[in-house]
């Protein structure tokens, strides 16, 4: 993603408006929510990403989310006896992290009485009500959230595909390749 490098200090300060004009600059959908949440769809690596930011004038944040879509979709039934392994495997993951953390949220409960269950980033900016958000750090956000989410999405499907201990997980993350095959 481009970084823009020029704000214009006559808009009105809502930095959602500002986050659509990344978006519209990158050529990219988005929609508003009825909540007011702006939400879009980014390409990965592995995938595409569902996106949203979130403005919160009460607590002066800006939030970006994204899920990981881990397998099926609209989350992943899970029995309880392997919810530990996803909770060490979200500290090995956050460990390495600089910017945002990787979070599991039971979703729902699945027919058979399974949790069913969704990995997102989350990323929050707090905002000094005397400054305006910039553009180059609502970029910076989604950088880098595609950043961690690209190179940690590995982890988190091969540990809901069954691989047996979230180290083992953890390891498909933690080379680097080069290039392209």
């Amino acid at each position: 993603m481009n970084t823009p490098q020029t704000l214009d200090s006559d808009a009105p300060f809502d930095p959602l408006d500002m986050v659509e004009s990344i978006l519209t600059e990158e050529g990219l959908e988005f929609e508003r929510t009825p909540e007011g949440d702006l939400g879009f769809a980014l390409a990965g690596d592995w995938r595409t990403y569902e996106m949203w930011f979130s403005w919160r004038p009460e607590g002066e944040c800006l939030q970006l989310c994204c899920s990981l879509d881990v397998e099926s979709g609209v989350g992943v039934p899970l029995a309880e006896n392997r919810l530990g392994g996803l909770y060490e495997l979200l500290c090995l993951v956050n460990s390495h992290v600089w910017f945002g953390h990787f979070e599991v949220f039971r979703d729902t409960e699945a027919a058979d009485g399974q949790g069913v269950y969704d990995v997102i980033f989350r990323h929050t900016v707090a905002l000094n009500p005397l400054e305006r958000a910039s553009v180059m750090a609502s970029a910076h956000m989604i950088n880098s959230a595609a950043e961690a989410v690209d190179r940690f999405f590995p982890a988190f499907d091969f540990w809901f595909k069954g691989v047996s201990t979230a180290s083992d997980a953890f390891a498909a993350c933690l080379f680097e390749t080069k290039g392209e095959a």
